[in-house]
Parts: C-alpha cells; sequence; structure tokens
C-alpha cells in the first residue's frame, strides 16, 4: 500500500473550476455592462459621424464655390449674364480672359517701316502691333474645338451694336503671333466657317447701309482682351438632395445657350437648392454677382427629411472694357 504525500494530497483536493451557474451569470452581467456602455457611446459616436458628414457637405460646396468665384473674377467686363429662376434651373454664363494688351492704333501716327496699327477701316485684316509686352496666346491647329483663342476689343455686352463678344461684333479669332516682331494676326470667327477668312471684323461696320453708318468700337485706352470660348454654369437642385453643378464650355451666341446636366463636368453633387444672383452698378461700371449653394444628405435619424448645408459667396466683377 502506496501514501502519497500530504502536500500533494491537499493540493489536488484543493483544484476546481468555475461552474456553469458562475459562467452564465459573468456573461450575462457582461452583457448587462456592455449594453449600458453602448448606450453612453451610441449618442457621441453618431455626433462624430453626423459632424464629418457634415464637414463634408460644406467642404464640396466650398470647393464648388471657390472655384467659381476664381473663374468668375477672370470674366471679360460685361460678359456676365444669368438665366434661370428660384427653385428652378440657373444658368451663369460668361467669357474667360487668360491675358490681354495694348495696340498699335492710328491715332499714333505710327510710321509703317516701325509698326503696323489696328485698322478699324480696312475690311482685309493684316497683323498689327502689340505695345509692350505681348500676351500669352495659344494657337490650336485648323479643326480644333476649345483651345482657340480669340481678341475682344471694348466689349460692353448685349443690346450694343460692335461691342457685344456674344454676337462677335468685336471679336476675332487669333490666327498668330509673333513675339519677335510682336503683332498678332486674326481674321473673322464665324461658327462652322473655314478658316483663312482674311476678314477684319473690327471693320464690318463699313460695309453697313449709309443710313446704319455708325463710328468704330476702339477701346479709348487702346485695350484688347484674349479670351477663350464662353463657360456655362448649371445649377439644378432637388428636394432629395440628387442635383448637380455642372460646368460646360459653349460656342459664342447673341442669345443664352442652355446645356444640360450631363453636357457638363461635374463640380457638386447632392445640390438640395441654389440661387445665383448679379447686381450691377452702371455709374460705377462693376458688378456683384451672388452664389448661394446648398447640398444636402439624407437625415440619420430617418424618415425623408434632409439634412442640407448652405454656403453664400460674392464676387465683385469690373466691369470697365
Amino acid at each position: 500500500m502506496r501514501f502519497r504525500p500530504r502536500h500533494q494530497r491537499n493540493s489536488t483536493l484543493h483544484q476546481r473550476g468555475f461552474t456553469l451557474v458562475e459562467a452564465v451569470v459573468v456573461m450575462v452581467v457582461t452583457g448587462i455592462l456592455a449594453g449600458t456602455m453602448v448606450l453612453f457611446i451610441r449618442r457621441p459616436v453618431q455626433n462624430y459621424t453626423d459632424a464629418a458628414a457634415r464637414a463634408e457637405l460644406s467642404d464640396a460646396a466650398d470647393l464648388a464655390l471657390r472655384r467659381m468665384a476664381r473663374e468668375l473674377r477672370t470674366a471679360l467686363p460685361n460678359s456676365v449674364r444669368l438665366t434661370g429662376s428660384p427653385g428652378n434651373v440657373w444658368w451663369l454664363e460668361f467669357i474667360p480672359t487668360t491675358s490681354g494688351g495694348k495696340y498699335l492704333a492710328v491715332e499714333d501716327n505710327a510710321d509703317p517701316a516701325k509698326g503696323t496699327p489696328l485698322s478699324f477701316t480696312a475690311p482685309n485684316a493684316q497683323p498689327f502691333n502689340v505695345i509692350g509686352s505681348m500676351p500669352t496666346v495659344t494657337i490650336s491647329p485648323a479643326g480644333a474645338t476649345n483651345l482657340d483663342n480669340f481678341i475682344v476689343i471694348y466689349n460692353l455686352g448685349p443690346g450694343f451694336t460692335d461691342a457685344d463678344a456674344y454676337a462677335r461684333g468685336n471679336l476675332a479669332l487669333i490666327t498668330g503671333a509673333n513675339n519677335g516682331n510682336r503683332t498678332i494676326s486674326f481674321e473673322s470667327y464665324a461658327i462652322g466657317a473655314a478658316r483663312g477668312n482674311n476678314i477684319n471684323p473690327f471693320a464690318a461696320w463699313v460695309a453697313a447701309p449709309a443710313s446704319d453708318k455708325r463710328l468704330a468700337n476702339t477701346s479709348p485706352g487702346q485695350r484688347f482682351q484674349v479670351v477663350t470660348r464662353p463657360v456655362i454654369f448649371r445649377c439644378q437642385g432637388s428636394a432629395d438632395g440628387k442635383g448637380t453643378l455642372t460646368r460646360s464650355v459653349v460656342d459664342f451666341s447673341a442669345t443664352p445657350t442652355f446645356p444640360n446636366a450631363s453636357a457638363g463636368i461635374l463640380m457638386a453633387s447632392n445640390v438640395v437648392d441654389c440661387d445665383f444672383s448679379i447686381g450691377s452698378a452702371a455709374n460705377q461700371q462693376s458688378a456683384l454677382v451672388g452664389l448661394n449653394l446648398s447640398l444636402g444628405r439624407p437625415n440619420p435619424d430617418g424618415g425623408n427629411a434632409i439634412e442640407t448645408v448652405t454656403l453664400t459667396h460674392q464676387i465683385h466683377l469690373d466691369n470697365i472694357p
């Protein structure tokens, strides 16, 4: 008969685990504590998620408005025009400028051997000399549709004969630029017409009937602007937050054009509402463009409500041609 040492027998007798009842009690208590913690943590987590979503909407609206403002500040004087109404679709159109300069005028009595002035009487277009530094000009190949550069002289806007770039009365297509001689070649621009017409659009008034004779549309400061094709911002809100803000490039047209949303580049989605306005101060030759944009998302608390973020921006424009 063998006997185990006393210390070994005592160690074996004291070894035991959790009972099933004890394990169940621990699980129940742990579940109660976890549920209580969720009640306290859920709201702060939801608030953080909502704040992040609102910040994302604000960033999207701010980015879109800042881009619009940056582009509108380059608008050709008196070229911003607005079509639409609150609660409907807005079309905000303008002609972007890229550079500009001063042309040599006939009144300067320049020596033909030293320079060629810009003629407002000769029916045939010929290169003219630029006073001072040459503007930045991009000449695109024949057949291009979106890279052409144009020159505009003394733009006064719609309603002014030979002074509305949209009607192409004071608009010419740039066909060449010589930095060495500081000259710019140009011709009239007719949509769909072949290049090389050698027509001087600034002298179009010469061919007018005798009863319609008028002074040439010269610039008092001998200034000209280099512009590109018109840009249209189209904004359409929707109560369900599915509206869009898009940007389209169109051709020159005396009457406003209305591209649809699919024709442009998307600048902002989730548009709930937008409101544009133009206020002009004719005596100060300036304008104030107002932009109001609301973006939204479904309310996290459920239902059909839309949570919105609204930003407003104003741009001061100089309309001195």
